[in-house]
């Protein structure tokens, strides 16, 4: 089958992996991104850019798509299926930077590991309402997005893809090291808690340091500003040296092997927590939306969690000896994740 995939394409570490995944599930069949054509070294995946494509096709689109609205519509037109992968694709404020309105997709379409909001507005809601309702299939990766498109017959729930990702071939050689991943506040809405958020790293820096810990600060992806924020951080150091740090670049072997050589990761993004776990790691999660609130509360992780939003709170003293050995039983999360593919399996594999 040709495959048409709807990704988040901007380096970031979560997204790649969704990439990954469901091109390695399906590795028999052809997947087409919109990207850069060096985007990711995956040999049936062909990436191309809208932005060249629309400097050559310009005003007469419509007559080559035959009436298509959107050059998505262009390129699915000798595709068999249209796939959406993602996390937080349906946002709705300036920031978010996928499904802003509701595309009108000529082809079957399917959507995957994906959460609805926060979203502002009766209109935006209602036109979703509408996207879900046409779709394949719908497969949320949290019970509160569910919850609130459950009445449409095609909308499932299953726990978020990356749980099914096969960690066999990771290197784990665990360590004494921490590794925290940063995110710039800025980019993410809330840059009220930027200056708290930022401090309260470097207080979490200090606590694991007098315990004898290695540090690593990691970006998950240099477009949201993850880098910056590291950079901020570190400057309130003078010795930065005992500090190392690690900017994931589309190189997804080495940032999976980065990551499987600590012992604890305190995740502000929230795939960081996901891999965590995955790789039977401490996590200490540092929440900066309800998403990953709510994927804690579905697999019931009783351990700590850091909410951005009241950071200033947090007593970093609080971290007991106890917190830094917990660690959740994902067992069912693992089987569980890979039902986000059980429709797509049926269509593409024949499985039933």
């Amino acid at each position: 089958m040709k495959i048409y995939l709807k990704a988040y394409v901007k380096k970031n570490l979560g997204d790649d992996l969704f990439i990954k995944i469901i091109t390695d599930r399906y590795k028999d069949n052809d997947f087409f991104l919109d990207a850069n054509a060096e985007y990711l070294d995956i040999k049936n995946l062909k990436c191309y850019s809208q932005n060249k494509a629309k400097k050559y096709i310009g005003r007469g689109i419509k007559y080559i798509c035959r009436g298509a609205k959107s050059l998505d519509n262009f390129y699915i037109f000798n595709k068999d299926l249209y796939v959406l992968i993602g996390g937080s694709m349906f946002i709705e404020n300036k920031y978010s930077s996928m499904m802003k309105k509701p595309e009108r997709i000529k082809k079957d379409y399917y959507i995957i590991g994906t959460n609805f909001g926060p979203y502002e507005s009766d209109w935006y809601l209602d036109k979703y309402k509408k996207f879900f309702l046409n779709a394949k299939d719908v497969c949320f990766r949290d019970k509160k997005s569910y919850n609130m498109f459950k009445d449409i017959a095609s909308v499932r729930t299953a726990s978020d893809v990356i749980f099914s990702l096969d960690t066999s071939n990771i290197n784990m050689q665990e360590s004494r090291k921490v590794i925290i991943s940063v995110i710039d506040c800025s980019k993410k809405n809330i840059k009220e808690h930027q200056e708290d958020y930022e401090h309260k790293i470097c207080e979490i820096i200090d606590f694991f340091r007098k315990r004898k810990y290695n540090i690593q600060l990691m970006s998950f992806c240099k477009a949201e500003g993850d880098e910056l924020a590291i950079e901020r951080i570190l400057s309130k150091y003078e010795d930065r040296q005992y500090i190392e740090t690690y900017y994931y670049n589309g190189n997804i072997k080495e940032a999976l092997e980065v990551l499987g050589k600590s012992s604890i990761i305190v995740g502000t993004r929230f795939h960081a927590n996901v891999l965590g776990m995955i790789m039977d790691k401490v996590i200490i999660p540092i929440a900066y939306s309800d998403k990953t609130i709510n994927m804690l509360e579905d697999i019931e992780y009783k351990g700590k969690i850091i909410d951005i939003r009241s950071i200033n709170k947090f007593n970093i003293n609080s971290i007991t000896e106890e917190d830094l050995k917990y660690k959740v039983d994902i067992k069912i999360q693992i089987e569980d994740a890979n039902k986000q593919f059980e429709i797509l399996d049926r269509k593409i594999l024949n499985k039933e």
